[in-house]
């Protein structure tokens, strides 16, 4: 009979002594060696593999314990009197009616069992353990022995729960992004994958096996299944080469996906190609996040036409080196009114008028036109070829199509367009000077109260070269580059010279003398225009005081802007220069526009009341060419009206222009005001002008600007000239 396997090895060394000592017979002795040796074996196997075990004797009920079950049990070496009940104690409370179930059946039944039971340790650790039970008959199948092993599989299956852990989580990344794993021999054309994105990507079950690259090649796109299979080709044929493609799969009629595989090819010993590992991505929601972020970057929400951006990449790619695509026009269409109407009808109307407009617009272009819409209320078209040509006739169409009314909430509205063009490389061969210059035409169409304009240099006071200008004047005038030149006003009368207009000239260290009309609209509009009239106001008093150290009294007249009469402070800035010169208000006279008042009427007027109250002498420069003379006549406290040069220049081949002149005069002299006549330009104009009455004249018949310093000795000059008083006046030319 075999010892209890609860023997140990000491234990079975101890028997084997006892056995080979004197006195005893050969045979037994022999049989228990071996049989200690067998036991040695199995305690030192079962310590080597963890393997303990439990036998239960089924006829008188002894129960033994492996020293490597009580291992397994977390126990020592007969810490406790070897049991069924000892063993299922140590098994998880959640798990011992399993065990005691298996226990049953294998001992009534003789069925097997196998089980994985959670064992906690009594030093808080928690091990599993595998636990077999099978029952041992002896020759007449009776019920003999029950044999129960065990063996802690606690690190297989932390190890096998990892490995699990790990195949769900790359599942779950796979499926977040949508990507798929497979490889495909070469020989045999065989697709395996256990990944389930890829059997989602190509619609395809798990069990439809075996996947060949044939079957796959069915479900792509057929405008694509040339380009797939030339890649796979390539990656096979060309070492090294990835197989890199995107393309499409068809899941059903209106179910298509977009895809990117990705794929390396491996290779036998001998460099043969064998197999191919690789990736495939779902990329369809992507492209349609591209496509979103596409329409988003270049189209506009309101109308669905290409927006600017759009639009300047169009005319560059175009445009390119001044090539090919030349000529080739832009028309900028502005909407005059779409603000109003905006404010008035609310955006949802708004947006309704915009989509009839492009409409409009779109269904006269040739298709090959852009059409975009390039701002609030601003739409552009870019025209090739012997479009391009046509644009201006093409551009009068589309300004003529507005003038249809459009119907909005049920109204019709007439809402005006106004079109700009500019033309490449007529006017322009780079991108941002024909976007600038088809800004200026369309502006400058708007000014003139035009509904279409062509870009023409002579109607550009935009130009870039100004603007340069304008930064260099910051430093012009203290760096002594700004002079004062005069120009002479003479009675009509008697000839005598009355005054002098003050003029800004600009010697400029590079240019020369630079045109009043090329800087001062650029000056006007900036603050600049304080520094200047400042500057020229100092230089008028100053001259106004050398002069009558020189016995010539004479007022200087000053040309003010709107800045200036809204700037507030300019009756203290004049009383200040004065006093320091100890001068009066009759040195200087102060000229203003009629458009100056339009900007802010309340104010500049005020200004002037207050100018007139302290003896200034009030000009309104350039009459006639205003909007409201008539209304701000008797509003203003002005002395002297200046006819515009304009008028008198035509008053000879223009009776309606003579007709002005004579009528302003008699309009003046009514209000007791007096008349200068500018563009006083010949004889004949100076004849005509006396005719009617005029008090002054101003003109190149009298004499061109001069500089201040040459101002005087002109005078006198003049005066030695002066005729009788029973003769009319002959003037230096």
């Amino acid at each position: 009979m075999l010892h209890p396997p609860s023997a140990t090895r000491h234990e079975v060394a101890a028997k084997r002594e006892a056995i080979s000592a004197p006195g005893i017979e050969k045979a037994p002795c022999d049989a228990a060696a071996r049989l200690a040796h067998l036991q040695d074996i199995l305690a030192i196997s079962q310590e080597i593999t963890g393997l303990g075990c439990t036998i239960l004797n089924l006829t008188d009920g002894k129960v033994s314990w492996s020293a490597q079950q009580y291992r397994n049990l977390g126990l020592q070496d007969g810490a406790v009197e070897p049991s069924i009940a000892a063993l299922v104690e140590r098994i998880h409370p959640d798990e011992r009616e399993l065990l005691l179930d298996a226990f049953e059946r294998c001992v009534l039944s003789g069925t097997s069992f196998a089980l994985e039971l959670r064992t906690p340790w009594q030093d808080g650790s928690s091990h599993v353990l595998r636990v077999c039970g099978h029952r041992v008959a002896g020759d007449s199948y009776e019920r003999t022995w029950f044999a129960c092993a065990t063996v802690d599989i606690t690190e297989q299956r932390r190890l096998h729960d990892q490995l699990l852990q790990a195949r769900c989580d790359l599942e779950h990344a796979q499926e977040i992004a949508h990507l798929g794993t497979w490889v495909a021999d070469v020989h045999t054309g065989i697709v395996e994958t256990s990944s389930p994105e890829a059997y989602r990507i190509f619609s395809m079950h798990q069990d439809s096996l075996p996947i060949r690259l044939d079957d796959l090649n069915r479900r792509i796109h057929p405008d694509d299944l040339a380009r797939v299979v030339a890649a796979r080709d390539r990656a096979f044929s060309v070492p090294g080469e990835r197989y890199n493609c995107q393309y499409r799969v068809v899941h059903g009629e209106d179910d298509v996906r977009h895809v990117h595989s990705l794929a390396d090819v491996t290779t036998d010993a001998a460099g043969r190609p064998q197999r191919m590992v690789g990736v495939i991505q779902d990329i369809t929601e992507i492209r349609r996040a591209q496509q979103e972020i596409q329409r988003l970057a270049f189209f506009d929400d309101t109308t669905g036409l290409p927006n600017r951006v759009a639009m300047r990449k169009r005319l560059a790619t175009l445009l390119g080196d001044g090539g090919p695509a030349m000529p080739l026009a832009l028309l900028i269409v502005e909407l005059p009114y779409f603000r109003q109407i905006n404010l008035t009808l609310g955006h949802v109307n708004a947006d309704t008028l915009l989509r009839d407009v492009a409409r409009r617009i779109a269904g006269l272009l040739d298709t090959d036109a852009h059409l975009s819409r390039t701002g609030n209320a601003q739409f552009s078209v870019i025209l090739q070829g012997r479009q391009a040509q046509d644009a201006a006739r093409i551009a009068s169409i589309i300004a003529g199509a507005f003038e249809t009314t459009f119907a909005i909430a049920g109204v019709q509205y007439d809402i005006g367009a106004t079109v700009g063009t500019a033309v490449a490389p007529l006017h322009a061969r780079e991108l941002t000077e024909l976007l600038r210059k088809a800004d200026v035409a369309v502006y400058q169409a708007r000014q003139n109260g035009l509904n279409c304009m062509v870009y023409s240099p002579a109607e550009d006071p935009y130009d870039p070269a100004r603007l340069a200008l304008l930064g260099q004047f910051r430093n012009a005038i203290s760096d002594g580059q700004i002079e004062l030149y005069c120009q002479p006003k003479v009675s009509m009368t008697t000839g005598a010279v009355l005054g002098a207009e003050a003029l800004v000239r600009w010697r400029h260290p590079e240019r020369g003398m630079v045109p009043p009309s090329e800087f001062v609209p650029l000056i006007e509009s900036s603050e600049l225009i304080h520094a200047l009239t400042r500057h020229m106001l100092q230089e008028s008093v100053r001259q106004a005081q050398a002069w009558r150290r020189e016995g010539l009294s004479l007022p200087i007249a000053v040309n003010l802007s709107t800045r200036n009469l809204t700037g507030g402070g300019l009756a203290d800035d004049l009383q200040a220069l004065l006093a320091d010169c100890g001068g009066t208000p009759d040195w200087i006279g102060l000229e203003i526009t009629e458009s100056s008042l339009i900007v802010n009427p309340g104010a500049s007027i005020a200004e002037l009341n207050t100018l007139s109250r302290l003896g200034f002498q009030l000009y309104i420069d350039d009459f006639g060419t205003g909007y409201s003379s008539l209304n701000y006549l008797t509003m203003l406290p002005v002395n002297v009206i200046k006819i515009d040069h304009g008028f008198t220049s035509n008053m000879l081949s223009d009776k309606r222009a003579a007709a002005i002149v004579k009528a302003t005069i008699d309009l003046a002299h009514d209000l007791g005001m007096a008349v200068v006549a500018e563009g006083t330009a010949s004889r004949e104009i100076w004849d005509a002008l006396l005719a009617f009455g005029c008090d002054e004249a101003q003109g190149y018949y009298v004499a061109p600007p001069l500089p201040a310093r040459e101002f005087a000795q002109w005078v006198r000059m003049h005066e030695m000239q002066l005729p009788t008083a029973d003769t009319r006046p002959r003037l230096l030319t």
